[in-house]
């Protein structure tokens, strides 16, 4: 537990009430294994944390930051793991619009593309998961070349 309240304060600067907050949805996602599930060089759990952290500095609203933190919770097209857990044990752990946010994020095909060129997606959810790709994308590969055409939707 100390190990992952110095990387939250660390991502979010302080120890103030949305750091316990964050605190308890990481040990939750612990709780539920995510930091055994292998992810490029480290786990899922870490790059959760980064990815939600990275959300928090660009100054995204809280659904987001902790959408961020569970974007893979159910698996992706890119990532086949099963967890043992329900949408609606989900919406009533992280609020209906954080749990929309990630299974969405979960469920698109051709993710990548389809959240980029924003095909079939409607404002607030284009930009939503504009931002989540490109942080989800830029911890996974800082130098990926699709990060310029993110920032340039984007706006960065």
């Amino acid at each position: 537990m100390d190990s992952l309240h110095t990387i939250i304060a660390m991502f979010w600067g302080d120890t103030t009430e949305k750091t316990t907050l964050m605190l308890e949805y990481a040990e939750y996602l612990k709780s539920l294994g995510t930091d055994k599930i292998p992810h490029q060089d480290s786990d899922l759990l870490s790059h959760s944390l980064r990815v939600s952290g990275m959300l928090w500095q660009y100054n995204r609203p809280m659904e987001e930051v902790i959408a961020g933190l569970f974007h893979s919770i159910y698996g992706t097209e890119f990532q086949m793991y099963k967890i043992r857990i329900t949408r609606q044990e989900i919406q009533n752990l992280i609020g209906e619009k954080s749990e929309y946010i990630a299974n969405l994020f979960c469920t698109l095909e051709d993710r990548v593309n389809t959240i980029l060129y924003g095909r079939g997606l409607k404002e607030p959810d284009k930009t939503t998961l504009r931002w989540l790709e490109y942080c989800n994308i830029k911890d996974q590969d800082p130098d990926a070349t699709i990060l310029k055409e993110f920032e340039l939707v984007l706006h960065i």
